[in-house]
């Protein structure tokens, strides 16, 4: 049995990571300045980022357009005889709701839509993995049995520095923003599946070096209370100086581990803005 993996770019894997890796990709709808780009299709990430540094402008984004989600199940639909959809969690989008309605539509396959409940690395974390063991033979169901045990040991931390545009994208009340900015806090977010908001305020820290010592403290005081090993990626809006200070330090406390920095993809940046930091832990 054949089984094709969807995700989409709010699961942080570009168009050219997914061609790599044989996996389906959906891109979440971009506004900015006016203009709607599909995300990592007709915008880059370096691209997008550059643009935001020379833009007053906060973007906003939207979900996969639902004739473009129908098009390409169709479309796979000829070419597999299942197909599991992996996307942003419920908990921060309606993608899954809005993929729901059209897997309904399609006759030639099945389509199970899957909710990662979670955003970024850690969601396409879940969709690489699917695509690992449908290339060892698995069904759909031991697949998603396989991600509801990995998806409640995959954590991310993360330090954002300024909260502009969480502010202005809704994500953040203001009255919030306005205290943080006076106060000169600095949040460090906790997302988890197990988090029925999918993320959370973790703690609220002062100083940019504050966060960033925080944020790698949290890190080794979740490995030390687990008794598997991990992999760790350092990820960033677009201040790739202060993701290389943390991996740096990551490493000096892992000398044994393999720590990539990735980029923030384009719909994450354009809700935590480029001035973030995150680590990702997964089971190794």
């Amino acid at each position: 049995m054949s089984i094709a993996i969807v995700t989409d770019t709010g699961c942080n894997i570009t168009p050219e990571q997914a061609e790599e890796l044989g996996i389906y990709i959906l891109p979440i709808e971009i506004v900015f300045e006016d203009r709607t780009y599909k995300d990592g299709f007709e915008i880059t990430n370096q691209e997008f980022y550059a643009k935001m540094a020379n833009s007053s402008k906060v973007p906003s984004t939207s979900q996969p357009q639902p004739n473009e989600a129908f098009q390409l199940y169709n479309k796979l639909s000829q070419e597999y005889d299942e197909i599991l959809s992996i996307s942003l969690g419920s908990t921060v989008s309606g993608t899954v709701q809005t993929l729901n309605l059209v897997a309904q539509e399609i006759d030639q396959a099945k389509v199970t839509v899957y909710d990662t409940k979670l955003v970024s690395i850690p969601a396409g974390h879940l969709a690489i993995e699917a695509k690992r063991l449908a290339d060892q033979g698995k069904t759909v169901d031991e697949i998603m049995t396989h991600l509801d045990e990995l998806r409640e040991k995959v954590i991310a931390f993360a330090a954002i520095y300024d909260l502009q545009n969480l502010v202005e994208s809704g994500r953040v009340p203001a009255v919030l923003g306005t205290v943080a900015k006076l106060a000169k806090i600095k949040p460090i977010i906790r997302i988890e599946a197990k988090n029925s908001k999918g993320l959370e305020i973790a703690e609220k820290i002062r100083t940019n070096k504050r966060a960033t010592n925080r944020l790698i403290e949290l890190v080794k005081e979740h490995i030390e209370s687990i008794d598997y090993p991990v992999q760790i990626d350092v990820a960033h809006g677009n201040i790739p100086e202060v993701a290389e200070e943390v991996r740096l330090q990551l490493l000096n406390e892992y000398p044994d581990m393999n720590i990539n920095i990735r980029l923030l993809t384009s719909v994450i940046g354009a809700h935590s803005g480029p001035n973030i930091v995150g680590v990702f832990i997964a089971p190794k």
